[in-house]
């Protein structure tokens, strides 16, 4: 054998052994962190709006950012209730307006469902009603399980909602509300990646809590992060570089039934 021909043999071995290497490493990627999903796909802005509403005052805020694994059962049921109905779409809902009792400023579905008059001193009530089966698939999608208790829930400080035996929700203004004394609370977040690996969809994320410019690791703790306070003011600009250094990395865990994803758990990365 001539030495060219032995050196073309020798190349093509050492080809074939490097493209044996790249598609191995190719097929462990894969397999260990699973297939890359595009952070601005229809599917994974869906399945991010399962995490918490950004108008803080709704439901329970962004309260699965916890400083420990939150799961369907650390959810309170009315909470899991009030999430599905804020993500309702308009028109699945409709407007019941109710004049108020002569002695009180108040107006009666029915004995048991009550509310303020609009404004607490209109004439009215302003009122939504919703079939509860509605919620109810909403909630399906969510959590993949059905509702087992329908509880009344407040959707935010001043209106709050009741069921009604008939298969209703009705949701008004609440004849008492609380006031939040203290510096609101501002929150940041922002999509690190997605990726599908089996049967479940991962999401990581980072998340960031601002009170009277001090910086909070989680959303329902007290955890400082004294780098991020010792830096931060009104002028920063917390875009997605600040959140990546500063902010507390989160993953959270889509299970699939039937061709769609519903809410497992999630959880902070150590």
């Amino acid at each position: 054998m001539s030495k060219n021909k032995k050196k073309i043999k020798i190349n093509m071995v050492i080809l074939v052994v490097v493209l044996f290497v790249v598609i191995v490493g190719i097929i462990l990627y894969f397999t260990l962190n699973g297939k890359k999903l595009d952070t601005n796909s229809t599917q994974i802005n869906e399945l991010y709006s399962y995490l918490g509403s950004n108008d803080l005052e709704v439901c329970n805020g962004l309260s699965i950012y916890s400083e420990k694994e939150i799961n369907y059962d650390n959810i309170d049921n009315n909470i899991r209730i009030c999430n599905a109905y804020s993500l309702l779409n308009i028109d699945e809902t409709s407007i019941v307006k109710i004049d108020k009792t002569k002695k009180n400023n108040t107006c009666s579905v029915n004995e048991n469902i009550k509310f303020a008059t609009d404004n607490y001193e209109d004439d009215i009530c302003t009122i939504t009603k919703v079939e509860s089966e509605k919620i109810n698939e909403q909630y399906k999608k969510m959590y993949g399980k059905e509702i087992e208790n329908y509880e009344q829930f407040q959707l935010n400080p001043t209106t709050v909602c009741y069921y009604d035996e008939e298969g209703y929700y009705y949701c008004g203004l609440s004849e008492s509300f609380t006031y939040t004394i203290g510096a609101e609370p501002q929150t940041y977040r922002t999509i690190k990646n997605a990726s599908k690996k089996n049967d479940e969809i991962i999401i990581f994320d980072y998340f960031m809590k601002i009170v009277n410019n001090e910086c909070f690791t989680t959303y329902d703790g007290n955890n400082k992060n004294n780098n991020c306070s010792n830096v931060f003011n009104e002028d920063i600009k917390v875009d997605y570089d600040f959140l990546k250094k500063y902010g507390t990395l989160y993953k959270h865990t889509f299970k699939e039934s039937n061709g769609s994803y519903y809410w497992v758990k999630s959880e902070p990365v150590k």
